[in-house]
């Protein structure tokens, strides 16, 4: 998943998916009404791609999202492909990307799904621990991930996992314990979304009548930190932290609670790089802390809204601290001495101590 994709998403809201989990308003989390009709699934096409009109078809895929994709109607599901192929045999997308569930999965499925050029299959996974999956209602055990992960993958396609932290019934350990059968499963990619409790839902009802204590933006942000690392250390990409925001996905508005934040994968890097700080200070007292940092990470050791120099300060009781750009990663103490950051080694570290 080092390759840079470019993604037409055509979103399916619940088509091919039978039933609601408790946390589940796919209307919402979509931002469509209607499911797409068939006949407009070209213009949206041509109308995303203009947008990558400098881009090359080794870097764009066609994606539906928003539903069970391999839960539709065969002969649908392959109307569906057969449009998006089109578009694959004028040299204007690699490939097809899709998300469904685990449970809708089998050989003759992926065989079809071979056939159209399909080249990605994400799987909405959500928990591995049998009990929080029943408790939500997934109607799928943690067996049936393992079994279609393993078929997947022996079939060449990349392999995607979505998982769920703060869900009703879950705990912070079994959200780790989730993070660490994922691992094992050994997908080309994972995405990890903070359970947000969403307008019309079972979970709403459960949150108004005290069942379901959704996370704060602090814990949650601490949760998902733990789990960011792990993956890190597994060598595995993360390519989504949190829900995307859309006109339908407002805290106050459709979302009544959870942990929704406009930069919430900022705020779970920055917590990460406030602990790699911590490690190799621990409870030194400093004047003066000179941070140097790559370019991509130096934000990271600032904090959204500065909220990390802040923190360094009065931790720290620091007098200055400074922060550069740099081709290496190290910080000075009371101008004097420099201390080598090895991000690599240093997660490792974090990791068994949080």
């Amino acid at each position: 998943m080092s390759k840079k994709n470019y993604i037409v998403s055509l979103f399916i809201p619940h088509l091919g998916c039978p039933n609601d989990c408790i946390f589940c308003n796919q209307r919402k989390i979509t931002n469509y009404i209607e499911v797409v009709k068939k006949d407009e699934i070209r213009n949206e096409i041509r109308n995303q791609l203009a947008n990558f009109s400098n881009k090359s078809q080794e870097d764009i895929q066609i994606a539906f999202y928003g539903g069970s994709f391999t839960g539709i109607e065969e002969t649908a599901m392959i109307d569906y492909l057969k449009i998006a192929n089109e578009f694959i045999k004028e040299g204007k997308v690699r490939s097809i990307r899709l998300s469904t569930r685990p449970d809708y999965i089998d050989k003759h499925i992926l065989n079809i799904l071979k056939e159209f050029k399909v080249e990605t299959i994400e799987l909405g996974v959500q928990s591995m621990v049998d009990s929080v999956l029943d408790s939500n209602l997934r109607c799928h055990d943690s067996q049936c991930v393992k079994t279609s992960s393993e078929l997947i993958k022996s079939m060449g396609f990349s392999l995607g996992l979505q998982m769920m932290t703060g869900l009703y019934k879950s705990t912070t350990e079994m959200d780790l314990y989730t993070a660490d059968e994922l691992i094992k499963l050994q997908p080309d990619f994972v995405r990890i979304y903070p359970t947000l409790v969403i307008k019309n839902t079972m979970l709403e009802t459960f949150t108004k009548i005290n069942k379901y204590s959704p996370e704060n933006l602090h814990d949650s942000v601490e949760n998902c930190t733990k789990i960011y690392l792990k993956f890190i250390n597994a060598n595995i990409p993360v390519i989504r932290l949190g829900l995307l925001n859309t006109e339908n996905i407002k805290q106050g508005e459709d979302v009544v609670a959870g942990a929704i934040h406009p930069n919430y994968r900022q705020l779970v890097e920055d917590n990460l790089y406030r602990k790699v700080v911590d490690y190799v200070l621990k409870n030194d007292n400093l004047e003066a802390l000179e941070i140097h940092a790559k370019p991509n990470i130096l934000n990271n050791f600032v904090g959204y809204n500065g909220e990390n120099k802040k923190y360094f300060k009065e931790k720290y009781g620091l007098k200055t601290i400074k922060y550069s750009n740099s081709n290496n990663n190290f910080l000075v103490l009371d101008h004097i001495n420099k201390i080598d950051i090895n991000l690599e080694n240093i997660f490792k570290c974090i990791e068994k101590e949080v």
